[in-house]
């Protein structure tokens, strides 16, 4: 069949190209029955629009770039799940590309962004300064980062550690363990180690870091994990332990290692992820985990592309108590 053209819909809805182009572009100056009129015909057509064309024509794009730093936490699926889900109201389309922390490999992926008119860019890796995000040509929506003249949306995660720290301390454990995968005093979620740690500081208690969990799929994380849990056993003995973990996979792997180790859950050891991620449900125990709204996130992040301001948005946290806490 030959390629249905605006000016087949015109003649057969009978009305003019303007009137059909300002459906697609500006339909708000259209009546309903003049709209549902030209979509009838689309429908009877079967037309499908040609959006580059379309693009090109309108100057404008429904291309929105993400940039993630990996594809292991799931705090970043679900994030991008529901940026896609919240989009579809829009039209939107996402190019999504993980970065490898290189400076210039991030930037270079930028520009091939840039080369498809994307309407913004929505940035959760920490590989550019605020000084390079400042300077890109397009609106950009960073995701738990901080600083700058751009548009940031955070976690109230200062919040999110000092709720972890009180159910803890209300569940009678006696020692707190923080345990991260790495930290910069600038990023947001450093706000997660001084909640915890400021809420604990009459106690026993100790941040672990090791960028090993960095990868908490890894076998290196496992045997890590192995190791420490036997370790903290061995310097607390018959104490109940709390530990709070920077996010949920690395509290997944604490409960594997627990439930492999004989380790009593929430008996010996209570344990508390971040992100309330879909992994935290579908545990072999369901994890308690402080919420970061990922929804919530995803759906400022989109309204932002329509009516962008460069200002932090801060979600509210929430502790949502599961089967890993007493």
């Amino acid at each position: 069949m030959d390629k249905v053209r605006i000016g087949d819909i015109a003649e057969k809805s009978g009305v003019s190209l303007t009137t059909v182009s300002r459906y697609f572009n500006k339909p708000e100056l259209l009546s309903e029955s003049t709209k549902k009129n030209i979509e009838a015909t689309i429908k009877e057509l079967n037309y499908s629009q040609d959006k580059l064309a379309r693009m090109l024509v309108t100057g404008k794009s429904n291309l929105v770039g993400i940039i993630l730093p990996h594809f292991r936490f799931g705090f970043y699926t679900e994030l991008l799940n529901q940026l896609i889900e919240q989009g579809k109201a829009k039209d939107y389309n996402f190019i999504t590309y993980t970065s490898d922390s290189s400076k210039d490999s991030e930037l270079a992926l930028i520009d091939e962004l840039t080369s498809y008119r994307i309407k913004g860019l929505i940035l959760l890796s920490h590989t550019l300064d605020s000084q390079d995000i400042e300077q890109l040509p397009m609106p950009v929506i960073a995701i738990e980062r901080t600083g700058g003249n751009f548009m940031q949306i955070n976690n109230d995660n200062m919040t999110g550690g000092r709720l972890a720290a009180e159910l803890l301390i209300k569940n009678k454990c006696e020692v707190f363990i923080h345990i991260n995968n790495d930290y910069i005093a600038t990023w947001p979620s450093f706000k997660r180690i001084m909640g915890f740690e400021y809420s604990t500081k009459d106690y026993i208690h100790e941040t672990i870091i090791d960028k090993v969990y960095y990868n908490p799929y890894s076998q290196e994380a496992s045997i890590a994990m192995n190791n420490l849990l036997k370790s903290l056993l061995e310097k607390y003995p018959n104490k109940k332990i709390g530990i709070f973990c920077s996010n949920d996979d690395i509290a997944n792997l604490v409960l594997k290692h627990c439930i492999k180790n004989h380790i009593s859950i929430p008996g010996t050891i209570e344990l508390i992820g971040y992100d309330n991620s879909p992994i935290s449900d579908h545990a072999v125990y369901p994890i308690t985990s402080v919420a970061q709204n990922i929804p919530l996130m995803a759906q400022i992040a989109i309204d932002a592309l329509d009516n962008y301001k460069a200002y932090e948005s801060i979600v509210p946290a929430a502790l949502i108590e599961k089967e890993t806490t007493s």
